[in-house]
């Protein structure tokens, strides 16, 4: 048996007294890729709102938080052969999408959900969440550690964040980023086959859009799965 599925099967004896068990297993087992680790500390508020595609890693400690559960449509989306460091946590308004190949390190946020704050005389425990707003994350982004990104954000596919960075704008395809706020250092030249200062970045030759970019990918690389030792301490260690 894989180590997916001891993680997530229960004995076929094992009646089923909580009903609302039940709908969480269901919508874990439909929606949820072939080949996918989670780690059995993987804690994800609203199933029905969720898809983790095939071939991903999703490390220990992971929080997906569905904030607005009353809809029909996924608010985070995860795609294939995608790589989610340990302790992340995606907090979603309207939607979040992962693109597929990417690669999260640890300790990397995805807040696209803000606590109300109108009025000071309200709680903000109480006071709700926003509704509105999406973080797409383009395919084959790598995210460093300890990386933010804030309310409604797309980070072109392609790029790469540096550690530490805060990202709170839109990132074009193929930028090398950095700091807080975070800025692009560098952009892919294709001409040159190499990043260049974005003051050095003449783009003449068009990039791939996302959709021939991840087509290549899927081409060269069908399966691209993480290594589950780096994603859970129950896996043991290395001599």
């Amino acid at each position: 048996m894989s180590l997916f599925g001891r993680i997530f099967s229960t004995p076929k004896s094992a009646p089923d007294a909580d009903p609302k068990a039940a709908e969480v297993r269901k919508y874990r087992k439909e929606h949820v890729g072939k080949n996918t680790f989670l780690d059995a500390t993987v804690h994800v508020l609203g199933w029905k709102n969720v898809r983790i595609g095939q071939d991903c890693v999703v490390g220990e400690y992971t929080w997906l938080n569905v904030n607005h559960r009353d809809v029909a449509e996924p608010a985070i989306v995860i795609e294939d052969n995608c790589f989610i460091g340990r302790r992340n946590f995606l907090s979603a308004a309207g939607r979040i999408r992962l693109g597929a190949y990417c690669l999260t390190g640890t300790d990397c946020r995805f807040l696209g959900a803000n606590h109300v704050f109108t009025s000071p005389f309200v709680p903000y425990i109480k006071s709700g969440v926003t509704t509105e707003g999406e973080i797409d994350i383009g395919v084959n982004c790598w995210l460093g550690a300890d990386v933010t990104v804030l309310g409604d954000v797309q980070i072109g596919h392609g790029s790469i964040i540096g550690a530490c960075a805060v990202v709170t704008r839109d990132i074009p395809p193929f930028s090398l980023v950095v700091g807080n706020p975070a800025r692009v250092l560098r952009r892919y030249d294709i001409e040159k086959n190499e990043w260049v200062p974005v003051a050095e970045y003449a783009g003449t030759k068009p990039l791939p859009d996302e959709k021939e970019y991840e087509a290549g990918l899927r081409r060269d690389y069908p399966r691209c799965k993480g290594p589950k030792l780096a994603a859970s301490t129950a896996l043991g260690d290395l001599p």
